[in-house]
Formats: C-alpha cells, sequence, structure tokens
C-alpha cells in the first residue's frame, strides 16, 4: 500500500509509536509502521528500505532506547541520504549521541514531553498534513536545501561525549504506577517506588493468605499463630525468586545485577517481602537488554 510517512521507533515506545500511528491515519495520512506493514516472506531489512525510500516523510520518535538504537541510526541516515524529510517527535528528555546528532541537530523537532500525548500528536499530524502539501509525490529534496528550508532547533543539539552517555540512561518520564506488570521496563526512581509499593502489598496477602491455612491444620489458637507467622514469613522467598527471575531475565547478568537479586532473595529470609523487595527495586532501574529485530520485533 502507498504511504505519506514512515514511523521510526524504538520497541520499548512500541505504545507511542502505535498512539501516532492511529493519529495520523486519523486524519488521513498513510503510515508504514513496522512489524504492521511488513509482508509475511518479505525480508525485514529490505522491507525497511523500500519503505524509507518510498515515503515522503520519516517521523522519528526520538527516546533514550530509541538514542542507543544502531537500527534507528540506520534507518535515519537512510531517510538523509534518500532525502526525505525528518520529523524527530521527541518524548524524553535526551541529548542525542554524536552519530545521530551529525543528521538531527539540523532538523525541526516536535517535543511531546508533557502530557497529554494526544495534543502533541494531533499538533504533529497538522505539521505532517503542511508538509505533505508542499511536497507533492515522493520527496526528493537536496540534503543541503532541506536542512535550509526547516527551522532552527529548540531543542539541544549535540553535547560531550561524557554528557551524551549520562543523557542517553535516562529512563522514560511516565507514570508512577506505569507498565507495573512489564519486568522488561526499566524505572525512574518514583516508578521503582510504586513498583515496590505494589508488590509488597501483594507479598503481604499472600504471607497472611498461607498464613491463615496453618489454622486448618493446628487446632490450638496460639500454636497455629506461631506456625502461621513463619510459614507467612517463609512464602516471600519463591515470591521473591518468581519476582527476581522475572526481573533479571532481560538484563545482563553481570555482577551487580546477580549482586542485587541474590541480594533481595537474602533479605526476603531474614525481612521478608518488606526488605526483600528493596534490591528487587533497585534491579527496576538497571538498563535492559537490547531486542534484536529478529522476530518482526523493533529494536
Amino acid at each position: 500500500m502507498a504511504h505519506d510517512v514512515f514511523i521510526s521507533y524504538s520497541h520499548v515506545d512500541k505504545a507511542t509509536a502505535d498512539a501516532t500511528c492511529a493519529t495520523l491515519e486519523r486524519n488521513g495520512i498513510r503510515c508504514w509502521i513496522a512489524p504492521r506493514d511488513i509482508l509475511p516472506g518479505d525480508e525485514y531489512g529490505a522491507a525497511i528500505v523500500r519503505a524509507i525510500d518510498h515515503c515522503r516523510a520519516v517521523i522519528l520518535i526520538f527516546s533514550a532506547s530509541a538514542n542507543q538504537s544502531p537500527q534507528i541510526r540506520r534507518e535515519v541516515e537512510r531517510a538523509i541520504n534518500a532525502g526525505v524529510p525528518l520529523i524527530p517527535v521527541r518524548i524524553e528528555e535526551v541529548v542525542p549521541t554524536e552519530s545521530l546528532a551529525y543528521f538531527m541537530s539540523a532538523v525541526h523537532w516536535l517535543d511531546a514531553l508533557t502530557p497529554p500525548l494526544e495534543a502533541h500528536l494531533q499538533k504533529l499530524a497538522e505539521s505532517v498534513k503542511a508538509l505533505l502539501q508542499l511536497t507533492p509525490g515522493k520527496a526528493q529534496p537536496e540534503p543541503e536545501r532541506r536542512v535550509e528550508e526547516q527551522p532552527r532547533p529548540a531543542a539541544p543539539s549535540a553535547a560531550p561525549a561524557d554528557t551524551t552517555t549520562a543523557a542517553d540512561d535516562k529512563p522514560a518520564k511516565r507514570g508512577m504506577f506505569a507498565e507495573l506488570m512489564n519486568f522488561s521496563y526499566r524505572r525512574t526512581k518514583l516508578q521503582a517506588l510504586g513498583w515496590y509499593i505494589i508488590f509488597l502489598l501483594i507479598g503481604l496477602v499472600i504471607g497472611f493468605v498461607s498464613g491463615r491455612m496453618v489454622d486448618f491444620i493446628i487446632k490450638d489458637p496460639q500454636e497455629a499463630f506461631k506456625v502461621g507467622l513463619v510459614v507467612g514469613q517463609f512464602s516471600a522467598i519463591p515470591y521473591h525468586i518468581l519476582l527476581g527471575t522475572l526481573l533479571i531475565w532481560n538484563r545482563k547478568k553481570d555482577g551487580g545485577n546477580i549482586m542485587l537479586l541474590l541480594g533481595g532473595i537474602v533479605l526476603s529470609v531474614i525481612l521478608g517481602a518488606l526488605g526483600g523487595l528493596i534490591p528487587f527495586a533497585a534491579l527496576t532501574c538497571r538498563p535492559v537488554l537490547p531486542v534484536t529485530p529478529d522476530a518482526h520485533m523493533r529494536r
């Protein structure tokens, strides 16, 4: 199907990319987005190249994850070399890496940092419609001319290497309880606190229910209370092992992450869910492993 824009995004930002696609298509702008528009049996890389070469604009959902993605860099470079206008939509306060800044420092940015996202996407749709009216058919301007026609960026440009590295590591700015059940999600400190509170409550409920089950076996109330207290406390151990396994599954198995995993399990034996979840909350703030595009999943 013919399309107007190509949407480039990291798999971490799929929800934002899908919302962007839906808003643009409601406004009559035809979008190409992976993996939806990759035909069965088609080669992933070849489909991406064809889609960029035949689109009239590329929309980049720019975040910390996109900033670190080699696939995103290749798509941006392809768009620039093909003379396709690039529209970065910045959803996180991130400074581009040097390789991306080379292509993006002189193009117009659209900041979508503050809620509601829908208002920013509607503004994006209006801007894209105006751009498409100015460039009917396949846009093929020279890269130098396109740079001159674009407004100067309000977003920060490239910074020294050490500053860029620090900015790349910033996780997404989302709600305190965002992505609660996504164990491969990298959280801010506030989001880690929300994760801790919720799973602490779940752990307490599990411990209480486990302890109360002793009442059906031991008839003496005092003895049942003592045994139930021990059973309830030790029920935290398998609970923590499960949470720890899910949290580290898509993270590096390096020394820091392993220490947090073991620390959570050990503290669960001593302090139950109250203390055992603290290292796990810290583990949720650690980076996740990048996803390869093999199974038609983005970056």
